[in-house]
């Protein structure tokens, strides 16, 4: 997964720390599967999803080493068999909730 970030100078300022926008990004369903062999997500069933998912992407730096990155479109609109399996997509539907 290679983004292409922009650091937003206003966002830094208001949240006193450094926030990073990549504002049109495809996520694809290869690079969730490596995010999960990877362990940085661990319930979501990536065969469920689309191919691609368009989405705005923000990266908030809360440490020299530690980011938080998170992938959202609120026009977006999930299948309904990511929500009827609750434990094995848990890590997706609570994104859904907090970010659309």
């Amino acid at each position: 997964m290679l983004l292409n970030m922009q650091f937003d100078q206003e966002a830094s300022k208001i949240a006193g720390k450094l926030i990073f926008s990549c504002p049109d990004y495809e996520l694809r369903q290869e690079e969730i599967t490596q995010l999960k062999k990877d362990k940085l997500v661990r319930y979501i069933q990536e065969e469920l999803l689309p191919e691609k998912i368009p989405c705005q992407i923000l990266m908030f730096l809360e440490h020299p080493t530690k980011a938080k990155i998170i992938c959202f479109n609120p026009n977006f609109i999930m299948p309904e068999s990511i929500f009827e399996n609750y434990f094995l997509n848990q890590d997706i539907i609570e994104q859904c909730k907090k970010n659309g």
